[in-house]
């Protein structure tokens, strides 16, 4: 059983009176829309068969297409429960993209390792859905190699949302997780905490932290840190997705940690300066 989410979608909506939930979706569709996060002209004009979740397409030809940019919260999926906002991650992007075709840009890498298309998603008007989930504060902002060329103007839409405590930055409705308390049955998309130990280098930068998680940062990439390799002591935080190697690699090779996040950009990364 994943302790990832205590605040389970159910327990959240249970504490929403009908009116307060109506004044949501209202709130959440008036969120601010940019049209400013565009990387070029439609590469394709494709017409919508379904909106799978958040940030998940199905077009009327058949292919899946995943937005580049974010990831929206997951909803249920047999004995996994929903997380927190998914169903509303999902009918705003339904309402976001009605009343027309959808208009795809793609960036460096056309598809993910699941063969869905991989693109930046516009409205029959030429609004950034990324954009808008990230604003509206419905989805997290991943920046993920190679495509990371609308990263930064993405960020500064998911840092709005945080600002102003929208959606998932509302207080208690999305945990950070503390490296330390990481345990078997923890994975998935994670806001993680903690301090980094030891620096470890290969082909990669390692950041072992307190705790069995070790985040990996591309190297010679600009991670924005103010003191170039002195990381030892500092404090960060890391949104992505937590992968156990598991026990039998860890019995395997002891030294190194158990868990690990990647981060491909300074975006998806905050370090302290001690």
């Amino acid at each position: 059983m994943t302790r990832l989410f205590p605040v389970t979608e159910k327990a959240f909506r249970a504490s929403l009176s009908a009116f307060f939930y109506a004044c949501f979706l209202l709130l959440a569709t008036l969120a601010p829309v940019h049209a400013d996060c565009v990387l070029g002209e439609p590469d394709e004009v494709v017409a919508l068969k379904k909106v799978v979740d958040g940030d998940t397409l199905r077009l009327k030809d058949g292919r899946r297409v995943r937005l580049i940019g974010v990831n929206a919260p997951e909803l249920s999926h047999g004995e996994r429960k929903a997380q927190p906002l998914a169903r509303e991650a999902k009918e705003f992007t339904e309402r976001f993209l009605e009343g027309g075709d959808v208009e795809l840009v793609y960036d460096r890498g056309r598809y993910d390792n699941h063969g869905r298309v991989l693109a930046h998603v516009y409205n029959h008007r030429g609004d950034s859905l990324e954009s808008a989930l990230l604003a509206a504060g419905l989805a997290f902002h991943v920046a993920i190699y190679p495509n990371l060329a609308l990263a930064e103007c993405l960020a500064i839409r998911e840092q709005d949302a945080r600002t102003h405590s929208r959606g998932v930055w509302a207080p208690g409705v999305w945990p950070v997780l503390k490296a330390a308390d990481i345990k078997p049955g923890d994975g998935g998309f994670v806001l993680l905490a903690g301090t980094v130990k030891k620096v470890e280098r290969n082909q990669f930068v390692w950041l072992e932290l307190d705790g069995p998680v070790a985040v990996r940062l591309r190297s010679g990439r600009d991670y924005g840190h103010p003191n170039g390799d002195n990381w030892q002591g500092r404090k960060i935080e890391v949104k992505g997705w937590l992968i156990d190697r598991g026990s039998k690699y860890s019995s395997h090779n002891k030294k190194n940690k158990r868990w690990f996040i990647s981060s491909d950009s300074e975006f998806t990364i905050e370090i302290s300066r001690k």
